[in-house]
């Protein structure tokens, strides 16, 4: 809580000042020794406790809080009184002041109601949020958050656990966050014409996709029917997109029926897109085994190195069939063609052709493994094999135009200063949002996580010469706020700058 404390009488301030200090984590952002000093800076600062005597100079503390009320102000207020203000102090009550407390202050008494005025705050804040809010609240918080969160929404959405709940999560290909948000309005706007009721759109993240949340489902059988034929085939006009779906008894629980949603749309790969993917689909499911085409690998990589290119073409359309096409598990098909593409990379490097060529291949081979759907695997590998066929210099067919491997010249030359998407689509002569769609399908990243990810390269290696202090690197890769720095630096690479510079000095 921001409290601000209005006494006049320093011994008393002093005191409740101390004991919020040291036995709470509450903020007290002003104290003020009488009501006109109390007024001005409450209206100013806006805070969620106020504590007041009464009797003040200049102004007392029950005009105070009447001149705020009047005024609309919002906060809750603890009034100071003693016995002999005992029966002055009840008007405070049509103040809507939250409790008083008699002095001199007993310790306990007073943390309990500073604990009692907490929770009615984070009540009425809960109370505030918008359903699909304090449900996106529920399903990404922590334990305690959930508990305090989970009765609010029961009775905002008037659900119970006899209520059935069909969820849906749907998760576009594009990067592009306004793409995410087209679909969404169109997915509001397809249950709006369906004349759907207590129904919910709630955005997770950019990588997890949106949650649709429709009650009462129970006697609608043909929901999901539904769902696939007329709102999955208006969003999909907008991006590809994947959906996996199942049920849930109130909302209780919802975060791990989230967990299963999560685990059924890493079967997406196996399917078109449009696909529903839940436990009816998938039961009796099985990826075939499939083995390496050891002599296909040998087979492109014998014409490489003779010179023979016209084959290269054929013998990859028939790794394709073999691999990328089959019914085998995702997880084998993507590391097979990243294997069978290193396999020939190997070779490119062997043979030393054009840099660029190498360069390019590599980026792709980097990112094959992250690949969503089978169409975006075989689209990165077309254009590895494509390329492996193009004359030296003539990179134009590894990317739109070559427009991609300009961009991380860009970068490379750029990744110093503050440079971003929309100064480098201008550099390419594109907008924005088709440079970060055409990025993403080329490099399976998206372009601020490239740049991110470029620049702790960058520092890393500076990190490990030793020679820089943690301020001069985070200057020197593009980073101008230190702490900001160093908190990318840990999620890329788990560890903080200076952990990673001792570890590097170490060996």
């Amino acid at each position: 809580m921001r409290i601000i404390v209005v006494e006049d009488e320093p011994n008393t301030r002093e005191g409740l000042i101390g004991i919020i200090k040291r036995y709470t984590e509450h903020e007290i952002i002003y104290t003020a020794v009488n009501g006109k000093d109390g007024l001005e800076n409450i209206r100013a600062l806006k805070p969620d406790l106020v504590i007041t005597d009464i009797k003040m100079p200049v102004m007392d503390g029950l005009t105070m809080l009447q001149t705020l009320h009047d005024e609309g102000e919002e906060f809750q207020s603890l009034l100071l009184t003693g016995y002999s203000e005992f029966e002055y102090a009840r008007k405070a009550l049509k103040l809507s002041v939250t409790e008083y407390i008699l002095k001199p202050l007993d310790v306990e008494d007073f943390l309990k109601l500073l604990k009692k005025v907490d929770n009615k705050i984070e009540k009425t804040k809960i109370e505030r949020v918008s359903p699909s809010q304090l449900l996106w609240s529920y399903l990404t918080g922590t334990e305690d958050e959930k508990q305090k969160i989970l009765p609010v929404i029961e009775e905002s959405i008037q659900v119970n656990k006899k209520v059935q709940i069909s969820l849906f999560l749907v998760k576009g290909s594009s990067v592009v966050r306004e793409s995410t948000t087209e679909m969404m309005e169109e997915t509001n706007s397809v249950l709006d014409s369906m004349c759907m009721e207590n129904y919910f759109v709630v955005f997770l993240s950019q990588d997890v996709g949106f949650l649709v949340i429709i009650l009462d489902t129970e006697r609608n059988r043909s929901l999901k029917r539904m769902f696939q034929m007329r709102v999955l085939e208006r969003i999909g006009k907008i991006s590809e997109c994947f959906c996996s779906y199942t049920t849930a008894y109130g909302v209780t629980g919802l975060d791990e029926r989230l967990l299963h949603l999560k685990d059924l749309m890493r079967h997406a790969f196996s399917f078109p897109s449009g696909t529903i993917l839940d436990d009816e689909l998938l039961e009796g499911f099985e990826y075939e085994n499939i083995e390496y085409p050891d002599s296909l690998e040998r087979a492109v990589c014998r014409e490489m190195r003779s010179g023979k290119t016209e084959r290269i073409q054929e013998l990859g359309e028939q790794f394709k069939r073999e691999v990328i096409e089959s019914k085998g598990h995702p997880d084998c098909i993507r590391e097979f063609t990243v294997r069978f593409t290193a396999g020939l990379l190997r070779v490119v490097n062997e043979l030393k052709e054009n840099l660029e060529k190498e360069n390019g291949i590599q980026y792709i081979v980097g990112n094959m493994a992250k690949s969503n759907s089978r169409e975006q695997l075989e689209h990165q590998f077309d254009k590895v094999m494509k390329t492996l066929t193009l004359s030296e210099g003539d990179i134009s067919g590894l990317t739109e135009n070559g427009m991609i491997l300009n961009v991380i010249s860009f970068i490379r030359e750029n990744y110093a200063r503050d440079i971003t998407l929309t100064e480098t689509a201008v550099m390419c002569g594109v907008t924005p949002e088709y440079l970060s769609k055409i990025f993403y399908r080329e490099m399976n990243i998206n372009f601020v996580a490239f740049l991110q990810n470029f620049r702790i390269s960058m520092a890393k290696r500076m990190l490990s010469l030793g020679k820089c202090k943690i301020g001069e690197v985070s200057e020197a890769v593009g980073f101008h706020d230190q702490k900001y720095f160093v908190k990318v630096f840990k999620k890329i690479c788990g560890v903080t700058p200076s952990d990673y510079k001792k570890e590097m000095n170490s060996q």
